[in-house]
């Protein structure tokens, strides 16, 4: 009657799951979840115990020896084998969730305020790596140590995959290749998950995730490339720490370098006094100077230092306020074919000793043969 009632509460448990406190699930947001997952096995672990042994208590109230095999050689081995492996799989387990808890509550770790502290790209690309690792290792060692309880002789197991890896080695010098190059771009804080980055060979996108070998981008086309990185020869990142918009804008000789100068910074200024942009850029316009001269007109170079990824946004809204300005203010820009040339040739007066051009302006017929 008592084992009866204890299961129906175990069921019960099982089925309502297991509850945090408020202020555990925020130090551990997972928690909760990853107990639950272990509630179902326990139960039933705990279930195929309890009717096995009141099996046996049963057979034994029958006058049949059920408990005598325990004392036996086979008994003694079967349930010290059975105890070793438990333990080594609860061991196991504790210390994976210790040491995945850890690393969760680090990465969602949260301020005196209640505010989610903000952990730097390499910890948020690191660190879920390093759990992966760490749970393949847990998972080696466990096998090896269950199968060597179970009576198999693992020494050839080890020698087995002694071989298996180097052939591996060997044949695979490419797969080699890339991890040890990936860890090195890992370790060097390279790039992270969320940068934008140009790994070389028309690859430029966002780093959308990291394994140990490849690096997944998403360009602006929405198109996913899987980068091995063998063939990372070298690696531009657009979006480190902070980021510059440059603006190269041509303009005409006749133009006062200075005047589209203060052009520029008063666009600059309007835009930073702009709620939605204000946020993203860092430092005023930076007038650089006069960058080229070429045959059509000035080149002027300046930059804004913005947020990173936001480089973009700034820069567009900026060129279009710019263009506005320059209109407003009269600043004209170079153009190779002007709209109204032919107008212009027309109402040129000829030069003494040179047929008119203006007689030639209209379209000309041409006769069918």
């Amino acid at each position: 009657m008592h084992r009866v009632v204890y299961m129906s509460f175990g069921r019960r448990a099982s089925r309502r799951g297991f509850a945090v406190g408020s202020e555990l699930k925020v130090k551990f947001p997972t928690l909760e979840a990853r107990a639950n997952r272990y509630l179902p096995v326990i139960t039933t672990v705990a279930a195929t115990f309890l009717y096995a042994f009141a099996t046996l208590a049963v057979l034994q109230a029958w006058n049949i020896e059920s408990f005598s095999w325990v004392g036996s050689n086979f008994g003694r081995r079967m349930v010290g084998g059975a105890f070793s492996i438990g333990c080594v799989l609860l061991v196991a387990l504790v210390l994976w969730e210790i040491f995945s808890s850890a690393i969760e509550r680090y990465l969602s770790g949260v301020d005196g305020r209640g505010m989610q502290v903000a952990r730097s790209a390499r910890a948020r690309t690191l660190l879920p790596l390093l759990r992966t690792s760490v749970l393949v290792i847990i998972l080696v060692f466990v096998a090896l140590i269950v199968l060597s309880e179970l009576g198999l002789d693992i020494a050839p197991l080890l020698a087995g995959a002694g071989v298996v890896g180097l052939a591996i080695g060997f044949g695979s010098q490419a797969l080699v290749k890339d991890v040890i190059t990936g860890l090195f771009i890992l370790i060097e804080d390279t790039l992270a998950v969320g940068d934008v980055v140009d790994v070389g060979k028309g690859h430029v996108g966002v780093v959308e995730a990291i394994s140990i070998r490849t690096i997944r981008l998403r360009d602006n086309a929405g198109a996913v490339h899987s980068v091995p990185f063998s063939e990372v020869s070298s690696v531009t990142n657009l979006t480190k720490d902070y980021a510059y918009y440059i603006s190269n804008v041509a303009v005409s000789y006749s133009e006062d370098a200075d005047r589209v100068a203060a052009v520029l910074r008063e666009v600059a200024g309007e835009l930073m006094r702009d709620a939605a942009f204000r946020p993203f850029i860092l430092e005023p316009l930076e007038v650089v100077g006069i960058d080229k001269m070429t045959e059509l007109g000035v080149t002027i170079q300046s930059r804004i230092k913005t947020l990173p990824r936001k480089q973009w946004a700034v820069g567009r809204e900026f060129t279009r306020r710019m263009k506005q300005a320059f209109d407003r203010n009269g600043v004209e820009m170079p153009y190779a074919v002007k709209p109204r040339y032919l107008e212009e040739l027309a109402e040129r007066p000829p030069v003494e000793g040179q047929p008119s051009e203006a007689k030639d302006v209209g379209p000309r017929k041409v006769k069918s043969a």
